[in-house]
């Protein structure tokens, strides 16, 4: 069977079939594998599902020289190491130090000038990072209280979102 033709000939049922056909096994084989709970597991898989979409569509992936179980599963297992890798990264790095290195290392005064260049850019940042680090910072609310607030699956979702939106301000700002 042509995977490959199939996803692109009919894409919805055929991203459907496959779904269906892999999801059990390779939820279960998060879990016990990388220890992930339920919800992440499905997240993962899902976004894996649609990486092997995107892969087809865009040509990255035009001959299959293995099971398309085999491909999806290398998917899974490379977005679980990019997701182990974003939240060791952002447990070791917390947007308030980001932004106070910044303002360290950038800045012995602000002034005044300086805080209207850091509006501008949080105002050219939009949403849904403006509303995020307003909260966070201006506003100074928890995590917990921002997550529920702004509907987000989980803390690490909302904090993962919170760093990125950082690095963004901080590429703003610089520019």
């Amino acid at each position: 069977m042509n995977w490959i033709e199939r996803i692109k000939s009919d894409p919805d049922k055929t991203l459907a079939t496959l779904y269906n056909e892999i999801q059990d096994e390779a939820t279960k084989w998060i879990k016990i594998e990388f220890g992930l709970q339920s919800d992440d597991a499905d997240e993962i898989f899902q976004t894996s599902i649609v990486l092997l979409y995107d892969n087809v569509v865009t040509g990255k992936l035009t001959e299959l020289t293995a099971h398309i179980k085999t491909y999806l599963f290398s998917i899974i297992k490379n977005k679980i190491i990019h997701l182990n890798r974003s939240r060791s990264k952002m447990s070791s790095l917390d947007a308030t130090e980001i932004l106070q290195g910044v303002i360290d290392e950038e800045y012995e005064e602000i002034s005044s000038e300086d805080l209207n260049k850091a509006n501008t850019a949080l105002m050219k940042l939009g949403e849904p990072c403006k509303s995020l680090l307003e909260l966070s910072y201006y506003q100074q609310m928890k995590l917990d209280e921002i997550t529920i607030l702004l509907g987000y699956k989980n803390n690490d979702t909302t904090k993962n979102l919170k760093y990125k939106c950082m690095k963004r301000l901080q590429k703003i700002f610089f520019e």
